[in-house]
């Protein structure tokens, strides 16, 4: 019971702590602006409140900016106290799109990946907001039945996660342009949770949990977390050989099978507890009545002497790798950038000024960072878009003139060019440009830059409007998932079908054999 209290007050606590950076990030644009010492300016803006409740905090620190600036981000990649932490998904997503090993980005995956190592999945079951999401959504399913609704239970495989995870890491190094991000649930939490602070668009957003909510209501429970999730499979991997796991005392246990139906991660903990699927929630010694399963510390059976192979984990390691190797040799269509720890949402605050929306990227020794002023330009309006380029090594400003390119992207077509490339030399150490966006969508603002002898490309995504591009993207992908859904329950239905014909073909004459012996 003591521990699922704690794990609980920590779910709780990851989700007030994303609520509070993100208020923190909208008290630092106020802050920046100058707004938090006038009331006047502060009257009637979003967040009011806990921006004036923040401010005494803050402004008591010895050094208020460092704070801010070392306290930001979300669970896909955030600043912690200073400290830059990543998702491995991330990391991953990143190496595939770029093609590029990015040390900044690996070492902020050193914490995380140090703990899945040590612990297994425990980012799943004790962190990751939409696993107490999706917990919640299977405790209503009893309330379906109360209402005389039956929800089905179809079964999926657990292996189609890691096949989504090779799949998409492919895809990713193909296309250059991460796709995970804006899907993978805990990313998508915490956008949606920037939004609702923010007060900005979260409409794809929201039916991209939605649907993942009703799939698992009325289909599959826990559906998500067990067969698709590429971060799980991901932490899984990392975590096949962690130390703390779940052990069953066999001389204990007494075959009631209390544990299997409530176990989180949809295995048999008194068989598969040793297996990568395991997330050490620990919701099975609670119900263990005998207390035969218990956290154990030691060496896992997978690395003692004569343990048995587990074919399928190698199987899915080495397709991982594969995926990776296949993925660094492919060509890109463009320069893909990392993100330092903020996410592409992040804000300006580098001088007082109206909060603007702010990209920074990186290319060689150089930090760049994009600002658009308003933070989503109105369509037919123009927009003012400025780049500050610097040295991160000698702090030196670029001197040299920049390209620009704008293109309107499209789902299902090519791209359309909106401002053709238009250079710029640098003015007061900003390179300024004026665009006018069309009309509501998803755009790629591209900045050509010459760097150490040669050009490269950084592509930018702005959102003008309220794009349905978006949305667009969402329906393709759900209408693809729910086809290869129904494909793979097709063949595994089949595929018992095909083996009950088969037992019966070998009862059939041994019934036969006794009746004529009779």
């Amino acid at each position: 019971m003591i521990l699922q209290i704690t794990r609980r007050c920590v779910q709780i606590g990851v989700i007030l702590y994303l609520c509070g950076v993100v208020s923190l990030s909208l008290y630092a644009h106020y802050r920046s602006a100058r707004f938090v010492e006038d009331p006047q300016l502060m009257a009637g803006l979003r967040g009011e409140a806990i921006s004036r409740a923040i401010h005494p905090f803050v402004d008591s620190l010895d050094d208020p900016q460092t704070f801010l600036d070392g306290t930001k981000g979300t669970l896909w990649s955030m600043r912690l106290f200073g400290v830059s932490i990543s998702d491995p998904l991330a990391a991953a997503e990143m190496l595939a799109a770029s093609k590029t090993i990015h040390w900044p980005m690996l070492l902020s995956i050193l914490i995380p990946v140090l703990l899945t190592v040590i612990l297994g999945r425990v980012f799943c079951s004790w962190i990751c907001p939409a696993y107490l999401l999706l917990e919640i959504t299977g405790k209503l399913r009893k309330l379906l039945r109360l209402a005389e609704i039956e929800p089905a239970n179809v079964q999926y495989s657990h292996a189609n996660k890691y096949i989504l995870l090779v799949v998409g890491l492919l895809l990713t190094a193909c296309v250059s342009v991460p796709i995970f991000a804006l899907i993978y649930p805990p990313a998508v939490i915490s956008r949606l949770v920037h939004a609702w602070i923010f007060g900005t668009a979260a409409t794809a957003m929201l039916v991209i949990l939605g649907a993942i909510v009703l799939f698992e209501l009325f289909v599959s429970p826990r559906w998500w977390c067990r067969t698709m999730c590429p971060g799980g499979a991901l932490y899984g991997l990392l975590g096949w050989a962690r130390p703390v796991r779940v052990k069953l005392k066999s001389d204990l246990c007494t075959g009631c099978m209390e544990c299997v139906p409530v176990c989180e991660a949809g295995i048999n903990p008194i068989t598969e507890s040793e297996s990568i699927e395991c997330d050490n929630c620990g919701v099975c010694l609670r119900h263990c009545g005998d207390k035969a399963l218990v956290f154990t510390i030691g060496l896992p059976v997978v690395l003692q002497k004569n343990a048995p192979r587990n074919r399928a984990k190698k199987n899915v390691a080495v397709a991982t790798v594969i995926a990776f190797c296949c993925g660094m040799l492919l060509p890109a269509t463009a320069a893909a950038h990392h993100i330092l720890g903020l996410p592409h949402y992040s804000y300006k605050e580098n001088y007082p000024q109206r909060p603007t929306l702010e990209y920074p990227a990186t290319t060689g020794p150089y930090d760049i960072i994009l600002t658009s002023y308003p933070g989503i330009p109105t369509p037919g309006e123009a927009a003012n878009l400025a780049f500050y380029i610097k040295n991160r090594d000698t702090n030196v400003a670029f001197s040299e003139s920049v390209t620009l390119r704008v293109l309107q992207t499209s789902t299902f077509g090519d791209n359309i060019t909106i401002l053709p490339p238009t250079t710029r030399p640098p003015f007061d150490n900003e390179f300024k440009f004026h665009v006018i966006f069309p009309e509501d969508g998803e755009y790629v603002v591209e900045l050509s830059v010459m760097v150490e002898g040669r050009m490269e490309v950084i592509p930018f995504l702005m959102v003008v409007g309220q794009p349905s591009a978006t949305m667009s993207m969402v329906i393709l992908v759900g209408s693809l998932l729910v086809v290869v859904l129904v494909i793979i329950r097709a063949v595994q239905r089949k595929r018992r079908r095909a083996r009950g014909a088969a037992r019966v073909a070998v009862r059939l004459p041994v019934a036969t054999l006794k009746q004529a012996e009779a």
